[in-house]
């Protein structure tokens, strides 16, 4: 983009004065267009941890449970439930909104026989559990622990920090896939 600005410069220099003022509308657009490109929304994702200690292969699970994630209420509000603004009543539904949305992107990867969000775990069930750790309107970060059903031994770790989300309550559906793609790429580690 910026070779396209300077070799738009350089044709105006060249051009006579009746095609300069075509050529300056055209480098305006130019530089616009990369003014727009530049400041367009966009969220970084920092995967700072996945780790798998499970002994034995996590394609052996055959199910899935999927807890809703710990919220501190004092991550977003430190007002009383009455005094909540319309942010933080949205912020406190965060966990269940979070855990249907890994469920419905668990559910299209096909990789369990049984998905639920709640349930008795046996020794073929992994259960999905962890806590929010930081959230706002900028930033929000997770820790998801993957236990095994039988011993509640932790098989699998992921932390993630989703970093330039205009919000955290529209972000929740990018949190799920990346939380989901997690669960996927260890089913053969």
């Amino acid at each position: 983009m910026i070779l396209f600005v300077l070799m738009t410069i350089i044709t105006v220099a060249k051009v006579p004065l009746m095609n300069k003022i075509f050529s300056m509308r055209s480098l305006f657009c130019s530089f616009l267009m990369l003014l727009i490109v530049g400041c367009s929304t966009s969220s970084t994702t920092i995967i700072e941890e996945e780790t798998v200690t499970n002994p034995k292969p996590m394609y052996s699970y055959t199910s899935i449970i999927i807890r809703d994630l710990e919220l501190n209420r004092e991550l977003f509000t430190k007002s009383s439930e009455a005094d909540m603004s319309k942010r933080e009543r949205l912020y406190a539904k965060l966990p269940g909104e979070l855990s249907k949305h890994i469920k419905r992107y668990v559910l299209s990867h096909h990789t369990y026989n049984n998905i639920s969000q709640d349930g008795k775990p046996d020794a073929s069930t992994l259960v999905l559990t962890g806590k929010f750790t930081r959230i706002g309107r900028f930033k929000i970060s997770v820790e998801v622990s993957f236990r095994d059903g039988a011993t509640n031994q932790e098989v699998a770790f992921f932390s993630q920090t989703l970093w330039d989300v205009l919000d955290a309550t529209d972000s929740v559906s990018w949190l799920a896939r990346e939380i989901s793609d997690f669960i996927n790429r260890i089913q053969y580690k």
